[in-house]
């Protein structure tokens, strides 16, 4: 294993300030596509762009990263914000009252506590319709990988992707469902089809844009996986041993849930989180990108949710 996985970066390092950068122009492209739904009902369009007003803009820094400089940089931002609003859909009908009933999501109230449980439905039909339309549009881009791109938004939001994740998510596995006999097995495919899918989908979408080549799509695709895994048991630690204010949201949400910290216990997930981390970080090191920024981005994303369970002990950076 590396033993620079996912270490602090050095402090003169620009890889904040490129983040930071590329969040700005995303946030600037994402206004853009949605002052462009009027005639558009307006209480429907003021919920979706109070639902995309704020986030990590993880998937998007991602694919952006994967996809690298070579590529068109306004076809990467489109894609983009097509992917952010395919996430933002899924927290919308995630926290709706027949799914998780929550109130706060980002430290503000979740879209059918501000504009009604209705207008939150037809909100995330919206903006995953929309992201559709903006992959099928992408400037720049031949048939081929426009169709390849479509499919993958397509995929992520069905029945093997998000669909699929959070109904298991609400009620289990049955007797006809593959894995219901091992709860391993159960965890990772509900975080994988919950978290990591968007993850995962970030990755291939930056590297078909890219032009990336096949065995660098499969290292990134592991890359993604391992990433997606680590995430979600980070998030429910979070989840489990923060309160609410702490982590923006409401808290205690997985509380009867199957998950890999209800199964093997705290300092197992912990344990799982780093081993993850570290195996994400191989993976992108054979892929043979430049491992800096994602170091970077993972860091700044991991050690804040980390940081805010009690007892935590070793951050992201302690990853080997």
């Amino acid at each position: 294993m590396h033993q620079q996985a996912i270490d602090k970066a050095n402090p003169a390092t620009k890889h904040p300030d490129a983040q930071a950068g590329f969040a700005r122009q995303l946030d600037l492209r994402i206004g853009h596509h949605l002052s462009k739904l009027s005639p558009a009902p307006a209480r429907l369009v003021e919920a979706a762009q109070d639902a995309m007003s704020s986030g990590k803009r993880l998937r998007p820094y991602l694919l952006h990263l994967v996809a690298g400089d070579a590529a068109d940089g306004d076809c990467v931002l489109d894609m983009a914000v097509a992917l952010e609003m395919v996430h933002t859909a899924s927290l919308i009908v995630d926290d709706l009252p027949s799914m998780d009933n929550a109130a706060l999501r980002r430290g503000r109230p979740t879209t059918h506590a501000a504009f009604g449980e209705a207008t939150a439905i037809l909100t995330a039909i919206g903006l995953l319709n929309h992201a559709i339309s903006i992959a099928n549009h992408l400037p720049g881009t031949d048939d081929h990988r426009r169709n390849a791109l479509v499919a993958i938004l397509s995929g992520v939001m069905g029945w093997q992707g998000l669909v699929a994740g959070q109904e298991l998510d609400l009620h289990g596995f049955s007797e006809r469902d593959d894995l219901s006999g091992d709860a391993l097995g159960r965890i990772t495919r509900i975080n994988a089809l919950k978290t990591g899918a968007l993850l995962c989908a970030a990755v291939e979408a930056g590297a078909i844009l890219g032009g990336r080549a096949d065995e660098e799509r499969s290292l990134l695709r592991r890359f993604g996986e391992d990433l997606g895994q680590a995430f979600q048991i980070a998030d429910d630690l979070a989840d489990m041993l923060a309160d609410s204010a702490a982590i923006g949201k409401d808290s205690r949400q997985d509380v009867g849930k199957e998950t890999y910290l209800a199964v093997y216990g705290v300092e197992e997930a912990f344990r799982r989180c780093r081993a993850l981390l570290a195996s994400a970080d191989e993976a992108l090191v054979r892929a043979g990108l430049a491992p800096d920024p994602f170091r970077q981005m993972i860091q700044a994303i991991f050690d804040p949710m980390l940081d805010r369970v009690p007892q935590s002990g070793p951050k992201a950076g302690a990853a080997r």
